[in-house]
């Protein structure tokens, strides 16, 4: 019995390994079917092989990458928090917190909303309104599209609310339950649109401290010397690789021109006046067209491919997300400060290696530009040439007599005779202003013949540098009229330096001084006719002169004499008979003659030939 028993034991032993076999050796038939399956599913496509500027450009985006990974932000991190914790205190914790203020004016707007949709309004103003309470809706259930405010007015929001101002005034017109309802809907966008203002402003003020900051590091050099080192040593292979093209670039610009050329001519022959003057244009602009201009715009392009090759952390911005975790002292907080810091290095680390790169492409002597160096020596020539001849004669040149410098004469004669003194002023020009020279030049030969005539000079200062420089004209004008102890130093005076506040400070001196002369030479603006109606006003003789185009309207009509544009660095040189002035004076002349000559020839050259623009490219410094 047991014998049979240990036999049945042993079959089934046997029938069950048997069993697992077939089902193991299954399963691996079924693996495999299933490893095929996949195989034809995941088949890798083969990897695009980089070409070499690819592969430059990634190896830089690379090396940028390092930079900004080795960088420590933390001493921005702890300048910076402060100061922008400050910013976003001072919103939300002055007075009521803003959020709870905004949703209180929001339920407001809901109420006044809901009152104006029974008041017989148009269609066109219940849509606005329908869309406004979706938005509403959302803010007050807490969908806030601005996680820090409550009710926080995007661009598209204002110009809605603007829209529904001005129906609310239109309709309001006719129904006074809409103008009563409208006015309470107004009150609380006006708190609304107030908040939003303020809010942004503040967070204007965050980003220019983060942007200060940065800037500081890269541009102002405060980085790393090793730093700097590195964005040199990759800025110059990408301008190694950029130089080494110069040849492909020259053929491609031939290439241009003469396409664009044989563009033209076809259009000529098939006397399409139309295309004749687009292919000229085009043309022209090809010519244009330099190594220079080629190199400007491959650095561009290819730090953007660099740039394509530049991996992000991630979305980091200042924005309301930022305040909200800010404010709300979320954990995550110095986590996404920190990344956006070292985002905002690295971005500040790609635009200084544009300074680098293109410093090492533009290495060199540029040929197309040698006119630029002929005509300034030219120039320097002509101008040492004209100095010295002037120096030597300048008491026998020939400048012509302006009427004005006759009523100067006249002015101060009159001044002395009435004894009421003269008011000289320079306008609103600085002491480096070539209309603030020529006026100090006129100040110092009327100087003179106020010391001569015995009269009395008054000069209120808009500069007090220019005020120094008053002084000394002034003391210098009486002392080369032998009167030197006549000169009253508390006549020149600092009075504003303030545009319109010293308008009104020269016409309030000028309405109780009642001079009997006023001059004003130099540079002016807005203010020019406020001063001169005063002059009039006062009774005053007045002669001015500036080179500002805008202003000389106001200063003929309201003034006796007026020296146009130029004529006032020429009385300059005619009265003071100073060498350099005259020389510029001379200068400016021959100028004039030469390139008016230039212009004639071109004028005659392009009425024959259109094609020859080779004074043009004479004078080109593209």
């Amino acid at each position: 019995m047991k014998k049979t028993l240990s036999i049945l034991i042993l079959l089934m032993m046997l029938s069950f390994l048997f069993a697992q076999e077939e089902e193991s050796t299954e399963a691996i038939q079924d693996s495999l079917a299933v490893a095929d399956t996949d195989s034809t599913i995941v088949i890798a496509e083969p990897v695009k092989e980089l070409t070499e500027e690819e592969k430059l450009c990634k190896e830089v985006a690379e090396e940028f990458a390092k930079i900004g990974d080795e960088w420590d932000v933390t001493r921005d991190y702890n300048i910076l928090l402060p100061r922008i914790t400050g910013y976003a205190e001072d919103f939300f914790n002055s007075g009521k917190n803003p959020n709870i203020v905004l949703k209180e004016e929001l339920e407001k707007v809901k109420t006044a909303i809901s009152s104006l949709m029974n008041s017989g309004i148009s269609e066109t103003l219940e849509n606005f309104l329908e869309s406004n309470l979706i938005w509403i809706e959302k803010e007050l259930s807490g969908e806030n599209e601005n996680p820090a405010l409550a009710g926080h007015l995007s661009k598209d929001n204002q110009d809605k609310i603007k829209v529904i101002d001005d129906l609310i005034r239109l309709e309001g017109s006719e129904n006074e339950n809409i103008k009563e309802y409208g006015s309470d809907l107004q009150s609380a966008y006006k708190i609304v649109k107030r908040y939003t203002i303020d809010f942004d402003a503040m967070l204007d003020h965050v980003y220019a401290e983060v942007t200060r900051v940065s800037d500081k590091r890269v541009n102002f050099l405060y980085i790393e010397d090793d730093v700097q080192e590195k964005l040199k040593m990759s800025s110059k292979r990408l301008g190694d690789y950029v130089r080494g093209n110069k040849e492909k670039y020259l053929e491609e610009i031939d290439q241009d021109i003469d396409k664009a050329y044989q563009a033209k001519k076809q259009a000529e022959e098939e006397g399409d006046k139309e295309k004749i003057d687009k292919y000229h244009s085009q043309w022209l602009a090809a010519k244009a067209i330099t190594i220079d201009n080629i190199y400007l715009s491959e650095i561009t392009r290819l730090l953007g491919v660099v740039n394509k090759y530049r991996i992000s952390k991630g979305l980091y911005d200042i924005n309301a997300e930022l305040i909200s975790k800010l404010i709300n002292k979320d954990p995550k907080f110095e986590e996404y400060f920190r990344n956006l810091l070292e985002i905002k290095f690295s971005q500040d680390v790609g635009s200084a290696s544009k300074k680098y790169f293109r410093f090492d492409v533009d290495t060199g002597f540029r040929t197309y530009r040698t006119n630029v160096l002929i005509f300034t020596l030219l120039f320097f020539i002509l101008f040492f040439y004209v100095f010295l001849s002037v120096r030597k004669n300048k008491d026998s040149i020939f400048i012509r007599r302006i009427p004005g410098l006759d009523a100067i004469d006249e002015a101060v004669g009159r001044a002395t005779e009435m004894g009421k003194p003269i008011i000289y002023d320079s306008g609103l020009g600085g002491f480096t202003d070539p209309q603030t020279i020529a006026s100090m030049l006129i100040l110092r030969s009327v100087a003179k013949k106020v010391a001569e005539f015995k009269a009395e000079i008054i000069y209120p200062a808009y500069d007090p540098i220019v005020l120094q420089v008053a002084e000394e004209m002034i003391a210098s004008g009486f002392l080369d009229a032998g009167y030197p102890e006549d000169h009253k130093k508390d006549n020149c005076f600092f009075l504003v330096q303030d545009q319109f506040a010293y308008a009104a400070g020269l016409s309030g001196l000028i309405a109780r001084k009642k001079p009997a002369t006023a001059l004003h030479f130099g540079a002016y603006a807005a203010e020019s006719l406020l001063i001169s109606e005063a002059g009039f006003a006062a009774g005053a003789i007045q002669v001015a002169g500036t080179v500002a185009a805008a202003q000389l309207p106001f200063f003929i009509t309201a003034c006796d004499y007026t020296l146009i544009g130029e004529e006032l660095y020429a009385a300059a040189a005619y009265l003071s008979r100073d060498a350099q002035i005259l020389s510029n004076l001379k200068l400016s002349d021959y100028g004039k003659l030469v390139f008016g000559g230039l212009f004639v020839i071109a004028t005659i050259l392009l009425t024959i030939n259109p094609e020859w623009t080779f004074i043009k490219d004479l004078l080109s410094t593209h």
